[in-house]
């Protein structure tokens, strides 16, 4: 188990993808993973996470009410869109986007690690 005490929510439905990424992250922090909008907004009710990497296209609805709510919520949670579709990058706390199917892993931990404060 993983004791650092940073923690991610990854918001993604495809559970192949939710696999990749807790591995490549998993020394980083703690990740919880969810499939759906609904638990997506409930779990960031109830829980302050230092970073949230979200897939856009969801089974209940769009990464982007989550954006939203978290905006209003707390817009200090850096977020980072990971989706197979683009995105304009223009949300309050969206810091960066990539797509799954043109991104480098090392800038991904990289970006990852720069918004979770860890050196």
């Amino acid at each position: 188990m993983n004791e650092n005490p940073k923690h991610i929510l990854h918001v993604e439905d495809d559970v192949s993808v939710q696999k990749y990424i807790s591995t490549l992250i998993s020394g980083l922090a703690r990740v919880t993973s969810v499939s759906t909008l609904r638990d997506a907004q409930a779990r960031v009710k109830e829980t302050r996470y230092d970073l949230i990497i979200i897939d856009f296209t969801l089974p209940d609805g769009s990464g982007s009410e989550l954006i939203g709510q978290l905006a209003k919520q707390d817009p200090s949670i850096p977020i980072i869109v990971f989706s197979a579709h683009e995105i304009a990058n223009t949300m309050l706390n969206v810091k960066q986007t990539f797509l799954k199917n043109r991104y480098s892993p090392k800038i991904f931990l990289d970006t990852v690690t720069k918004y979770l404060g860890n050196t």
